[in-house]
Order: C-alpha cells, then structure tokens, then sequence
C-alpha cells in the first residue's frame, strides 16, 4: 500500500477549507472528500468507505466525538488523524480510546503531515492485510476478521470481533470492564454476557491469553499461551 491508495475523509469545522492542506493532501493521496457537518460526514463515510478520517476542529462540542465513537463500534481499521489549535482538548482522553494515530496542533509543517499519513498508511496496511500473531501456530486475520489455528480457520462472530481487536488495539494495559461494555454493548451489558463472550472468545483462541483482572478488567498476555 502507498501513500497515492489512501482516500480520505476531511471533516472541518467551518466552511472555508485550508488551501494548503487541503492542495497538500490532493497531491498526496488518491481522493479527497470534504465535508463541514456531521451528518454529510455520515453520508460521505457510508458511500466512500474512506481509509482515512482527518478531523479539523478546535472541539467547541462533541458532535465529532459522538460520531467517531458511532464509528468505531463497527470499525476498527479506519485510521483517524486530528488536526487542531486546541492544545487543551477535553476530549483527548476519549479520542485516544478511539485509537487516533496522530493529534495534530495547528501550526504545522508539511512534512509532519505526510509523517503522519504514513503512519495512518502502515497501521492501515496492518489491520486490513497483515496477520497477528498470536501463538506459533496461531494469527488472528485483521481482513477476514478469524482466527486461524493450526491451518484451520475460525470466523469471530461481531462481539468476539470487536473485543478481540480492542484487546489487541491496547496490548500492555488492563481494559476495564466499563470500556469493554461500552465498545461492544454501548453500556448496555449484564454481567454474565460479558462472561459468555470471553468464554466463547477463549474457545475459538486460547484460555489464558484473555487474562481476567478481579474488579477491574480483561487484558491480552500473550506469553500466558498454554502449551
């Protein structure tokens, strides 16, 4: 994947687009749609299916936010880049839960932002087309959303999906349990469903990898794979 397969969605705050981002990002990728309202945004997203979401705002509500959370319930491989003057965001906790690659404050060089879409472009080529490893004999397959097994396949079903790939969105740290219902139930969860799907995840994978923090969350430990 190059730089020239992105297409990208350019969310921004007022009417008036930023010349040279904008002529920037036409001469680095291979489209460029622009919207200034969260519901053309819906609309854009749904028929340009864009690698790439930049978000130009300053954040005086939280209208991208809501929509960017709708977003990733479903969604984890598409790469978002925020681009601001606010250096005190309230928001930026809950945008690095939504795995932005890059939070990027106004001014800015050129050169950053093509750093920047590469990274997006890496990360992309990552979630859609590479395998993850999870044991030797085990990968977890970002585009077919499975898990493969001793060369056998496992299709995930959309909660296995979706909890399989924050996990690994966030290797290193306990996720806690709030977060995990909120990403795959949106608060709406009992206790026991929770339960059932890591039970049924640790099947299709393996029984210590998902690693059950009493009163606080799961978390993925690879070097915990049974033998």
């Amino acid at each position: 994947m190059e730089l020239s397969d992105l297409s990208v969605l350019y969310i921004m705050d007022n009417q008036y687009k930023e010349e040279k981002l904008y002529s920037l990002l036409c001469e680095s990728v291979k489209k460029v749609s622009c919207t200034t309202n969260i519901d053309d945004a819906k609309l854009q997203y749904i028929k340009q299916s864009p690698c790439l979401i930049i978000i130009d705002s300053n954040f005086e509500n939280k209208d991208i936010i809501d929509f960017l959370v709708e977003l990733r319930k479903d969604d984890i491989k598409t790469a978002f880049i925020v681009i601001s003057n606010n250096k005190d965001n309230q928001y930026l906790s809950q945008l690095l839960e939504l795995y932005i690659t890059k939070y990027l404050i106004k001014p800015f060089k050129s050169e950053i932002l093509i750093q920047a879409l590469n990274k997006c472009m890496e990360i992309i080529e990552r979630r859609i087309y590479s395998n993850f490893k999870i044991s030797d004999d085990m990968f977890f397959n970002f585009q077919t959303q499975s898990i493969i097994k001793n060369n056998e396949s496992f299709v995930l079903n959309k909660k296995e999906s979706l909890l399989l790939n924050l996990l690994i969105q966030n290797q290193g740290r306990i996720i806690s349990y709030e977060e995990i219902e909120y990403t795959i139930w949106n608060n709406e969860c009992t206790s026991a469903a929770l339960k059932s799907l890591i039970r049924d995840l640790r099947k299709k994978t393996d029984k210590n990898i998902i690693v059950n923090y009493s009163g606080i969350g799961y978390k993925l430990e690879l070097q915990k794979i049974s033998i």
